[in-house]
């Protein structure tokens, strides 16, 4: 007599995932919330000091608001651009470190045929990792994205939310940057079965990606072009200037080196675009695209996670012995 031996529900491999790798999410969550509750004293602590100062109220293109927004960097500032650098490392970090031992643990401990031959096989097996491994992540890269929002809002006020760093702290670009590290840790924990290298591949792939999606941003949508008879910074609304070139009385453009040659100091410089017939073009931006420009670079790199995890199941199903 022969018996065939029914695959198990969706539902119970995903529960099964979630038990098999539950000590690395705990892990996960515990971290994440220490981190996040000393986010929130110090947080606490910015804001309370941006309201003191008053650099919280005052409009940011003035000279009045920039000395208040000194006086809040003297008195509450210190270290905040460097605890800004850890948590722009850290932020893509966490995908890499739950993604590099989801599949070469079992390798490396020899687990793996064990777990293939329980009912589900080994590509409902890996798929149910990666897909309860990367639901959390989503969630926690989320609400993790929504306080460094909150935190990093007294380095917005200068340096505006299109700067690098800040960009990829907001929630739809740091889910999509953890999912992204996930995949590349996952694949090449199953590519190379050393969870340790496994979790190096991630954490360089995630300190990476936010230079390549630098590169690329600025092409998310046509960039506008303004001109202005004025040398002094026209992001007063949160722009993000590309490029500012300039043209001649005659309407012909001349490179910003030679513009700059035909005065001595600022003031005649500054003369010649404001009574000289020299006129500033500057391109950028506008600042009402963040968001849009959020959601482009979520949904391609979400894409791309999907695509690193598709290719850790094919290749555990085709090319793992």
């Amino acid at each position: 007599m022969s018996s065939t031996t029914l695959a198990p529900p969706r539902s119970a491999v995903l529960r099964a995932a979630g038990l098999r790798h539950r000590p690395a999410l705990l892990t996960l969550l515990t971290v994440m919330g220490a981190i996040s509750l000393a986010l929130l004293l110090h947080g606490w602590y910015l804001h309370n000091g941006l309201d003191a100062t008053g650099a919280a109220s005052c409009d940011p293109a003035t000279e009045a608001c920039l000395l208040k927004y000194k006086q809040f960097q003297r008195q509450y500032g210190d270290g905040l651009l460097a605890l800004d650098t850890v948590v722009y490392v850290l932020g893509g970090a966490f995908g890499a470190f739950l993604g590099g031992p989801l599949l070469a643990r079992e390798f490396e401990h020899g687990t793996v045929r064990f777990a293939w031959t329980q009912g589900a096989g080994r590509t409902r097996w890996t798929a149910g990792g990666l897909v309860v491994g990367g639901a959390v992540l989503a969630v926690v890269g989320a609400l993790f994205g929504l306080l460094l929002r909150w935190w990093s809002e007294p380095l917005v006020i200068r340096a505006g939310g299109f700067s690098p760093d800040l960009f990829v702290q907001a929630p739809p670009v740091l889910v999509g940057r953890v999912l992204v590290a996930f995949g590349v840790a996952a694949l090449a924990g199953a590519v190379l079965r050393r969870t340790v290298v496994a979790v190096g591949v991630g954490l360089a792939a995630s300190v990476a990606l936010p230079f390549l999606a630098h590169a690329v941003r600025s092409h998310y949508m046509t960039p506008l072009e303004e001109s202005v008879h004025t040398l002094k910074s026209m992001a007063l609304d949160d722009r993000w200037v590309l490029n500012v070139w300039f043209s001649d009385p005659a309407g012909n453009r001349i490179s910003t080196g030679d513009f700059y040659s035909r005065g001595s100091d600022y003031t005649q410089l500054q003369s010649l675009v404001r009574d000289g017939g020299y006129t500033a073009h500057e391109v950028y931006q506008p600042a009402n695209r963040f968001w849009p420009f959020q959601l482009i670079e979520f949904g391609w790199t979400t894409l791309l996670a999907v695509a690193l995890c598709a290719a850790a199941v094919w290749w555990v199903r085709r090319r793992a012995f």
